[in-house]
């Protein structure tokens, strides 16, 4: 990457925009990109990127722009730097031990809760010998018997003759061919 130093200190790297560079950006792919301000009125309020990787980017999403915006920084130095503090807070942040909330004085667990906490501090053979003994007492009344189910009685069929009948389906179909033939006949004839 071609560097070109800043007044005041510092490098930005080398771009071939006709627009003068306003900063320099982390890129998502991970390059240093030069940012740039779009001539004309219009888009007076829009920045655009020129990355060595992946060229020009022109995304106008304002959520977009307010974070170019915000991590927009004078030079690679100041860039670099920010990102170094950055990723020193967040190695604090994560070495923090994370606090709990108090446990309220009201709080109510049930005997599931109880029994889960305790195993946890209990050496594994006691909490193995505690799963494999048996219950002493079995509860007689925890178990009901489900109702008998009714008996299942057939559908009364009427006592009519079957539309599927044979007989009834060969005069139908005769009748509609026959119609069909008078029909045709009637409108030829016309």
């Amino acid at each position: 990457m071609n560097l070109v130093p800043v007044e005041g200190g510092g490098h930005v790297p080398m771009s071939a925009s006709k627009n003068p560079v306003l900063g320099v950006y982390r890129h998502h792919c991970g390059e240093i990109a030069t940012v740039h301000q779009p001539k004309g009125q219009k888009k007076a309020h829009l920045r655009y990127l020129l990355c060595p990787k992946c060229k020009c980017d022109q995304a106008s999403g304002d959520e977009y722009q307010q974070l170019i915006r915000e991590n927009t920084y004078r030079t690679i130095e100041e860039l670099e730097a920010a990102e170094a503090v950055k990723l020193t807070v967040n190695q604090t942040e994560q070495n923090q031990p994370v606090e709990t909330p108090d446990t309220p004085t009201d709080a109510v667990y049930s005997d599931v809760d109880r029994q889960e906490s305790e195993a946890l501090n209990q050496p594994l053979e006691v909490v193995e010998n505690q799963l494999t003994e048996q219950p002493t007492e079995i509860p007689t009344d925890a178990v009901k018997p489900l109702p008998e189910q009714p008996a299942v009685k057939p559908i009364a069929q009427p006592n009519t003759p079957a539309a599927n009948d044979s007989d009834k389906t060969k005069k139908v179909a005769v009748c509609a061919v026959l119609g069909a033939i008078v029909g045709g006949l009637f409108a030829i004839a016309r």
